[in-house]
């Protein structure tokens, strides 16, 4: 199977993760194709503006950051951020699921705590 969108159980203290690389490379492959034909430097430009407030300490909620992104991607005519899955797809991403579930750290109600001491 090629998925390549998998939810990553979480071990040893980490988290459960969703990798959607194929949205990834979608994603840098149309922002290429923008750069390719990008003639009067727009989306360059809007890229440098990225560049320059990544690092802004003012910017503690990301609201700077959101906006130049948004600007990007509608100067890059991207789309949602979507893919198109198989029955084999959704098949892999509900076993991924029901592994990542199972692996979750299991919390004892605290009524149960309360009968055990």
């Amino acid at each position: 199977m090629n998925l390549t969108t998998r939810i990553l159980a979480g071990a040893f203290g980490r988290r459960p993760q969703l990798r959607a690389d194929r949205i990834r490379r979608d994603t840098l492959t149309r922002l290429a194709a923008a750069l390719r034909e990008d003639h009067d430097n727009s989306v360059r430009n809007a890229l440098d503006a990225l560049i320059d407030a990544v690092d802004n300490p003012r910017d503690t909620e990301g609201a700077e950051i959101d906006e130049l992104v948004a600007d990007i991607e509608d100067l890059a005519d991207m789309g949602p951020a979507a893919m198109d899955l198989t029955e084999a797809d959704l098949r892999q991403l509900a076993t991924d699921t029901a592994t990542a579930l199972d692996a979750l750290p299991r919390h004892r109600p605290l009524s149960a705590m309360r009968g055990a001491a």
